[in-house]
């Protein structure tokens, strides 16, 4: 009896390490050295599978992730999004609750893509500036698309791609990864989730005078930036690819005319 006791015990415990060993590789993020760019809708739920190839702002190396969003997790995203209230004492306060708000709630939703460019980091050995670099990378990689807060045909919008009608004019960063529709403050968003989310030191600045929201990280680096608490915060344009950290574009340079919408008070 006690030998069949012991065997039973030992078939259990392969079958939980085996068990562990599967879910573990089914949760594993997928990097691969090269893949197609794009995604495909692949039920009828409009469930997505992305493949996502981007390089390195330098071109120094390139980097490939795949994952699957849901549908249903962008809907519940957007009603959450829709129902936000604030009290705001000037434009950058106003931006400033509303970011913070879309961040807290998004930060559930988006931990799968936090460990795979964490998995990418790992395997590329970034650094830490390497790592931030990969991340912006990958914003700037995803064409600028017009998010509006009226109908895009009352907006001139070029031959842009626009989605209108969305409150606030911005979405969650879980709606900007489903859909890939994103313009500077959704942009923006997801990127300071991402790196608060590791570690990293963020800052939204937004202006006016620009109708503009942009990136600013405190990191070592040179140019363009703004002093926060004895800390150099550089501007990082994210609209487009190829921009790098300190360099503000020619048509948004006065920096005067960026105020802080968001920072880790911390």
């Amino acid at each position: 009896m006690k030998g069949i006791i012991r065997f039973l015990t030992f078939i259990i415990v392969v079958y939980l390490v085996l068990s562990g060993l599967i879910t573990l590789q089914k949760k594993k993020p997928v990097v691969s050295e090269a893949c197609e760019d794009g995604y495909e809708e692949i039920n009828e739920r409009n469930d997505r599978w992305h493949q996502r190839d981007w390089n390195a702002i330098s071109f120094s190396s390139s980097f490939c992730a795949t994952y699957q969003s849901e549908e249903s997790v962008s809907l519940a995203n957007a009603e959450r999004r829709n129902k936000i209230t604030y009290e705001a004492f000037g434009y950058e306060d106003l931006w400033g609750t509303v970011y913070r708000s879309l961040i807290e709630d998004s930060k559930s939703t988006i931990g799968f893509l936090v460990d795979s460019l964490s998995a990418i980091s790992r395997e590329k050995q970034l650094s830490r500036s390497d790592l931030a670099e990969m991340i912006v990378a990958f914003v700037q990689d995803i064409p600028y698309s017009y998010v509006l807060n009226i109908d895009c045909d009352d907006y001139e919008t070029g031959d842009r791609p626009c989605i209108g009608n969305v409150a606030l004019g911005l979405l969650s960063p879980y709606e900007f990864i489903h859909s890939l529709y994103g313009d500077c403050d959704t942009r923006a968003v997801l990127i300071y989730t991402l790196l608060e989310e590791l570690g990293f030191d963020p800052m939204i600045v937004v202006s006016d005078e620009y109708a503009h929201a942009m990136l600013a990280l405190n990191m070592p680096a040179s140019g363009d930036h703004l002093t926060y608490r004895g800390n150099n915060y550089y501007f990082w344009e994210t609209t487009a690819k190829g921009w790098p950290i300190g360099m503000l574009p020619p048509s948004t340079n006065n920096v005067n005319y960026w105020k802080i919408a968001l920072v880790n008070e911390l």
